[in-house]
């Protein structure tokens, strides 16, 4: 089946899905590329030279409004750092336990106003922290497993979350084989002041494979955005009503039409994911693409214990899409310089790329947007 065939029929389920739900729009992405425009990528401050702020790889990274750098760990999953903008200050925040100001594993930690909300999923809560990190309230986040994926503060505080729940009619789920079990899953929620989810949407079938998966974003409107792990579709949700509002989709040859979460074997390449969407201070998305180099079967490794693979530096690249959503284009797009399996773009603007020569640290980059005439 071609592309062109293929993506009529991702237009017509769409089609069906919005006749059955609420009204929609589906925009098909042109490619209105800027000639003079291109990614730039620069070294900024490295923090972790202390070898005790960064404690290994982080699950979460974020930037505060002034500055501050916020990273959680899995291998001390009961704290987070905060750093100081320029790296020479540091403080771990949290112990373990299920008391005030205890965790068990924080997975996300985000901003809104002067206070940070940290979400535990080990522990099914979420913490707010005054700017002290003083605990000002918790509450329990209802969700099965809390198999998390991203996490966003919407205007009002609220918060969504991507992790799946079984849509209604599926199967009753008490245990993970239930969960996964269920013919559909509903993917991203907003959390009532109870934990409870006050709204569900992005219904996904359980075909997709792989846990169901979301990244979170916050549209310049204020509507909330949802990204697939592995597909080119953003979604647009109102996040008063639940209402699906638009998909935009991708026709790109390099994105394939069979792409499941996890290769197949040391025959087939890497999977194409999008690992990251962010909405920059001018209300561009940023989409960062991790996607199999053209020379990728030069990097695969076999013959190792347990007649296991592993891909090498080399089978995948890191490409950077911009998108200007309003006129339903893509700006620019580039492959950029950086060790796929060590890099991490977070916040709008950056990158984070780990180093553990010695001891864990990370190099923080700024990513920018160069050549852009404002409209």
């Amino acid at each position: 089946m071609n592309r062109s065939c293929c993506l009529f029929l991702a237009l017509a389920a769409l089609a069906l899905d919005a006749a059955a739900c609420h009204a929609q729009e589906i925009t098909v992405l042109t490619e209105d590329r800027c000639a003079s425009c291109s990614i730039e990528v620069t070294p900024d401050v490295v923090l972790g030279t202390d070898g005790e702020s960064v404690i290994g790889y982080a699950v979460d990274i974020q930037r505060l409004s002034d500055g501050r750098f916020v990273m959680a760990f899995d291998d001390a999953p009961y704290e987070f750092t905060v750093f100081s903008s320029d790296g020479s200050e540091y403080r771990r925040v949290g112990r373990r336990g299920q008391g005030p100001g205890e965790y068990l594993h924080v997975w996300s930690v985000r901003e809104h106003g002067d206070r940070l909300h940290v979400f535990d999923r080990a522990g099914m809560r979420m913490t707010v922290l005054e700017r002290d990190y003083e605990v000002a309230g918790t509450m329990p986040v209802v969700c099965f497993l809390c198999l998390a994926g991203d996490m966003a503060m919407l205007p009002d505080g609220s918060t969504a979350l991507s992790f799946g729940l079984p849509a209604p009619g599926s199967e009753r789920v008490s245990s993970p084989q239930d969960l996964i079990a269920a013919e559909r899953w509903l993917t991203v929620h907003i959390l009532g002041e109870d934990g409870q989810p006050r709204l569900s949407m992005d219904e996904a079938d359980r075909t997709e494979g792989g846990e169901p998966v979301r990244h979170l974003e916050i549209a310049p409107d204020g509507s909330l955005l949802s990204a697939r792990l592995t597909e080119y579709r953003i979604d647009r949700w109102s996040p008063a009503t639940g209402e699906h509002l638009e998909s935009v989709l991708r026709e790109a040859d390099w994105w394939p039409e069979v792409n499941p979460v996890f290769s197949g074997g040391p025959d087939q390449p890497p999977p194409t994911k999008m690992e990251a969407m962010h909405v920059d201070e001018a209300g561009q998305l940023f989409l960062y693409i991790n996607r199999p180099t053209r020379d990728w079967r030069d990097h695969v490794e076999t013959g190792l214990p347990g007649n296991v693979f592993r891909y090498r530096p080399g089978a995948t690249e890191w490409l950077v899409e911009v998108l200007d959503m309003e006129a339903g284009s893509v700006v620019v797009s580039q492959v950029v310089d950086a060790v796929p399996r060590l890099a991490r773009f977070f916040a709008p603007g950056w990158l984070a790329v780990y180093n553990d020569d010695g001891f864990p640290q990370y190099r923080m980059y700024r990513v920018r947007l160069q050549g852009l005439e404002p409209a």
